[in-house]
């Protein structure tokens, strides 16, 4: 019996260290200015953004509630996030482009990593 539970801590500690594996792929920790006035959860959407060309509804998803896995969050979530991303970001000439039918992608995300990263 004592073999069997030790076998299952192993198991456990290792899939904890996946989950959060995933969870860091998921979410860079790209530091966000301040000025930008984003809520933990719109930089977390952001984040999610910097990393990809394009990223899903999806993958947003995941990026926002990989926590909250058997709760039933509605899609349409992603677009209020963006759409509120984008009113903060426009003064400072930052765009998200919506791929339609696809997802959202920032189109010169390369110029903004080393100031997101400042």
């Amino acid at each position: 019996m004592d073999d069997l539970v030790a076998i299952l801590r192993d198991r456990v500690a290792t899939l904890e260290e996946r989950v959060r594996q995933l969870e860091d792929a998921l979410t860079p920790p790209w530091a966000v200015p301040v000025e930008w006035r984003l809520t933990s959860a719109e930089a977390r959407v952001f984040a999610h953004l910097m990393t990809r060309e394009m990223a899903t509804k999806e993958s947003i998803m995941a990026a926002l509630y990989s926590d909250r896995a058997d709760d039933q969050i509605e899609p349409k979530i992603v677009d209020v996030f963006v759409c509120k991303i984008r009113k903060k970001l426009r003064p400072f000439g930052i765009e998200i482009e919506t791929i339609w039918g696809k997802g959202y992608a920032l189109p010169n995300r390369h110029q903004f990593q080393t100031k997101a990263a400042a």
